[in-house]
């Protein structure tokens, strides 16, 4: 997934550190999303998780809102609007990528915004942010994967209610129901998901952050628990010899930051599952 050289900006990216901070970045139009700020947002966290240097990535709106979904003005019913992403290569989803990915919903997150915030790891909201899966409400379905996710995150009672009513929520409620992992307010949303960023980047170690990324996401799909017992401990027993574990272990002794020495590409083998 590339972003083309000469389409118009709708996402820049920071740096901070080991920190990638990805921003949708049309305040003037509350964030609305584009086929070319898909493309540019999927460009960039794929980006990211190539560098090395960057463990955690982050993603948020410019402005007060995160975004309000689709911007519609835009002629939807032109084949080529829709043309312009796709997952053609499913190793660019957010969910097979080593890097971890925050959400920073910094306000409303409509539609195709909260969508795409549901692909992601760990979710922040502020409290008053409105939320809603408004599909329906504008004559299409939900998209990116939610059919299948949602009932997996807040149980299928609650994924119908939100899915076939549309109706919009607040933060606060999505915190209540699970959709996401803290409620806060809004002014303290970015802050709070960085600083937990630096966190991760900092004290936990990259070759197991990443196993138990990867291993969670495999296991939504697997209905045999002795499988997914063993193969996470087949997991687990390679990741100690990566040396992680005695480097953890003597940092705190030593009461310091660790020094990690892998990176979050380092590749489970595959002979392992």
């Amino acid at each position: 997934m590339t972003a083309s050289s000469g389409a118009p900006r709708h996402v820049t990216v920071e740096r901070d550190g080991p920190v990638g901070i990805v921003v949708l970045d049309r305040p003037d139009r509350r964030n609305a999303y584009t086929p070319h700020m898909a493309v540019q947002l999927g460009a960039a966290l794929v980006d990211l998780d190539r560098d090395d240097s960057i463990r955690v990535a982050v993603v948020t709106g410019r402005g007060e809102h995160f975004s309000v979904g689709a911007d519609l003005d835009i002629d939807w019913r032109d084949p080529s609007v829709h043309g312009a992403e796709d997952l053609s290569d499913p190793s660019t989803a957010p969910w097979n990528l080593a890097t971890p990915i925050i959400g920073a919903i910094n306000g409303d997150a409509i539609g195709v915004a909260l969508t795409w915030a549901m692909q992601w790891d760990i979710r922040f909201v502020a409290e008053d942010a409105r939320i809603a899966f408004s599909f329906n409400r504008v004559g299409i379905m939900p998209d990116r994967n939610s059919l299948w996710l949602l009932p997996r995150l807040v149980g299928l009672s609650t994924a119908m209610d939100l899915l076939l009513t549309g109706r919009t929520i607040d933060g606060a409620e999505a915190h209540r129901i699970g959709l996401v992992s803290r409620a806060l307010a809004a002014g303290d949303v970015l802050d709070a998901a960085v600083a937990a960023a630096h966190d991760i980047a900092a004290n936990c170690a990259p070759v197991s952050t990443t196993a138990t990324k990867r291993l969670m996401y495999e296991f939504l799909g697997e209905t045999d628990r002795i499988h997914a017992y063993n193969h996470e401990r087949r997991v687990l027993n390679w990741v100690r010899t990566q040396g992680e574990t005695l480097r953890g272990i003597t940092a705190f002794k030593e009461r310091r930051a660790p020094e990690w020495g892998t990176t979050k590409s380092t590749v489970i083998p595959p002979e392992l599952k």
